[in-house]
């Protein structure tokens, strides 16, 4: 991991400037490179909120935070630096936008955003070694008892995890997986766990242990974490939706694995968010308006 001349105090204190110079080590952390030619020399106009880099050669010119996770915002970026630290803290939005005194929207967006850039480190990121993998199945309660066949509002989700030689765990994967895979039943079966296997862990892993629902008797620390993920949708979040699922998912095997490697969770987001585009609002939302379309269509079609 890089090393980042990062804020110092509490974040009340922390300046646009510092954190300006600690996006620019984050984005550039061997000084400054065109996103167009690569070159390597610039000036610095600074006559606008942030510093504007021009290109000695091809002259284009790059905001600080052009090409990042917090383009195109007009959220002044200690407020950014704030809800990085609030990912491990496991908060909701609504305390985020009490925390910096922003809309609900606004911290819904930020919160977003930034399991936006968790989602896409997760997307290159393979389980190593001895690999253990389990299953549970959000949204059903275990009260309700009946048929072993899955509902609707039921979504399957496998874990994953690189273990050492003691079976401490070191690292997890978590996938909201397809029900094409899954099929209906609540019992997942092995071959969902190497569907898994196949897209996160590469074929040199040393072991494979697949557990069956839920692991409970087998590897109680990996279905804890996979319980406490579910505990926190329900409980702190009200419930999450399968469209957003995955990404909550990804934030949780984060809060988990920056814990376990013991790095500093701002250094590590920022310099992800420095080097990841962002996502829009639009994009974000795209996928329900559309159902919304479908439906409708399907509702004229009806009637």
């Amino acid at each position: 991991m890089l090393l980042i001349d990062l804020p110092a105090g509490s974040w009340e204190s922390w300046t646009e400037a510092q954190c300006v110079e600690a996006l620019y080590q984050a984005r550039w952390p061997h000084g400054f490179r065109c996103p167009d030619c690569n070159y390597a020399h610039c000036s610095v106009l600074r006559t606008r909120k942030y510093p504007l880099y021009i290109c000695s050669s091809c002259k284009r010119q790059t905001s600080i935070t052009a090409g990042t996770v917090m383009h195109g915002t007009r959220t002044p970026l200690r407020l950014w630096f704030r809800a990085m630290l609030w990912v491990a803290e496991e908060g909701t939005s609504v305390e985020l936008a009490e925390i910096l005194q922003v809309t609900y929207k606004t911290a819904w967006l930020i919160g977003h955003k930034l399991r936006d850039a968790l989602t896409q480190e997760a997307e290159g990121q393979q389980l190593t070694g001895a690999v253990a993998v389990t299953g549970g199945i959000y949204g059903f309660k275990w009260y309700s008892g009946g048929s072993l066949h899955m509902k609707p509002e039921h979504q399957p989700v496998v874990i994953g995890a690189a273990m050492d030689d003691n079976e401490e765990l070191l690292e997890i994967k978590m996938e909201h997986m397809d029900r094409s895979v899954t099929g209906n039943s609540r019992l997942l079966g092995r071959f969902v766990y190497e569907e898994f296997a196949e897209h996160h862990a590469p074929e040199s892993v040393k072991s494979m242990k697949m557990y069956p629902y839920y692991g409970v008797k087998s590897l109680k620390p990996l279905s804890a974490l996979l319980r406490h993920a579910m505990n926190w949708f329900d409980h702190r979040l009200q419930g999450i939706g399968p469209k957003y699922l995955q990404a909550y998912l990804n934030h949780q095997s984060f809060v988990f694995n920056i814990s376990k490697r013991g790095d500093q969770v701002l250094g590590h987001l920022l310099q992800l968010c420095g080097t990841r585009r962002t996502v829009t609002c639009r994009q974000l939302t795209r996928r329900r308006l559309q159902l919304r379309v479908s439906k409708w269509r399907h509702l004229s079609r009806v009637c």
